[in-house]
């Protein structure tokens, strides 16, 4: 189940893509760029039809050189067994859902080198069409101007050494081969890479103050992400030596609350959830389990039709669940609650349920785990 905000395009290589609502924004603001700007400015002889035509073409073509970027990296990592969950259009370019962090130093730069090495290749491969263009169309020779340039300045961009960039990834693979440690690396590689955020952003500031409004505004806004992606990489790596080689019997409850099916929502929730003040239950027994029943739930049904609504009506039916064993990465549970919107996943153990993992006893297992490594 993908977030609301992303919109499925479909597969690549068997590697589902989606577009961010933002980068309808960013596309918007490009096609009329270019036809109300770049195109105009530079060819004025051209027709009203023809800047729109080219400037949503063009801007097509960027975003597909950008998904050749990431489908590059994705693509690697699947070559290193490295699962890829998906790649994602946004405002500020694209990002691959790798979900592990490579093995080895060596295999960080190679996955890190394709992106901007694809995206230097087509730049140079536009701007040799832009060469031959000339010779029989001026818009493909406008065309490939613009994209050779911006593929080639995209491929650049990515190599500056600030991590989560591709060059901030290199410089932690360095790192990681100088000192041996992978947590240290990311330290080092996140601090550089928020210096490296601080000057787009103190630049951009200067840039607007100077006259540039949009451009250094852009560029604030550039600091301003590539600041806070930094600073979730290292989170989620944080997150993920927390949860390394810990899995989900670990923190599941096995004291989970089972409620018959025939109950009706009055009684539930005078008897139940306001006595046990939990947020969900279980319907029927633990060697048949019909399904899960939550606050949220009953909160769709109108309180007058709680006397007449039964906890069978409303449940989710276990089919529909996705559920995890007792051996379960807590990784991969964490990542299922986070896909699917979901505060608890049932643990299944031969077809029985054990117990049920809450993402607060999650979130409490990693506040202890991070105050007990912190000592």
């Amino acid at each position: 189940m993908l977030p609301k905000e992303h919109i499925r395009l479909g597969k690549v290589l068997g590697i589902p893509v989606q577009v961010d609502l933002s980068w309808i924004l960013i596309f918007l603001w490009l096609s009329w760029s270019l036809a109300g700007g770049y195109f105009p400015r530079n060819y004025p002889h051209w027709s009203l039809g023809l800047y729109w035509l080219l400037g949503v073409l063009t801007s097509l073509l960027f975003f597909g050189s950008v998904l050749l970027h990431e489908l590059g990296h994705s693509l690697v990592a699947r070559s290193q067994g490295v699962p890829v969950r998906s790649i994602t259009l946004f405002i500020f370019g694209g990002a691959a859902e790798i979900t592990e962090e490579p093995s080895s130093p060596n295999r960080e730069i190679a996955m890190a080198l394709v992106g901007p090495g694809i995206s230097v290749a087509l730049g140079l491969i536009f701007m040799a069409i832009y060469a031959l263009a000339g010779l029989f169309s001026e818009p493909v020779k406008a065309v490939a101007l613009y994209l050779g340039g911006i593929n080639i300045s995209l491929g650049l961009f990515n190599l500056i050494p600030g991590f989560p960039l591709d060059g901030g990834r290199v410089l932690r693979a360095i790192l990681w081969r100088a000192y041996g440690n992978l947590v240290i690396a990311t330290q080092w590689a996140t601090r550089v890479g928020q210096v490296v955020a601080y000057g787009f952003m103190v630049f951009g500031i200067v840039r607007a103050f100077t006259g540039d409004w949009i451009g250094g505004l852009w560029i604030a806004f550039i600091g301003l992400f590539l600041d806070g992606a930094a600073r979730s990489a290292y989170m989620q790596m944080t997150l993920n030596n927390l949860l390394e080689g810990h899995v989900a019997a670990e923190v599941m409850t096995s004291d989970c609350l089972w409620v018959p099916p025939q109950l009706t929502l009055d009684l539930l929730v005078e008897h139940y959830i306001l006595r046990q003040n939990r947020r969900c239950y279980l319907v029927g027994q633990p060697d048949h389990v019909l399904g899960l029943l939550t606050v949220h739930h009953v909160q769709q049904v109108p309180r007058a039709n709680w006397p007449y609504t039964r906890v069978e009506q409303v449940l989710v039916p276990i089919e529909r669940l996705r559920t995890v064993s007792l051996e379960t990465p807590l990784r991969e549970v964490l990542q299922h609650m986070t896909a699917d919107g979901v505060n608890q996943l049932p643990v299944m153990d031969g077809g029985r349920l054990v117990g049920m993992v809450t993402r607060e006893n999650l979130i409490t297992f990693i506040q202890n785990r991070s105050l007990l490594s912190a000592k």
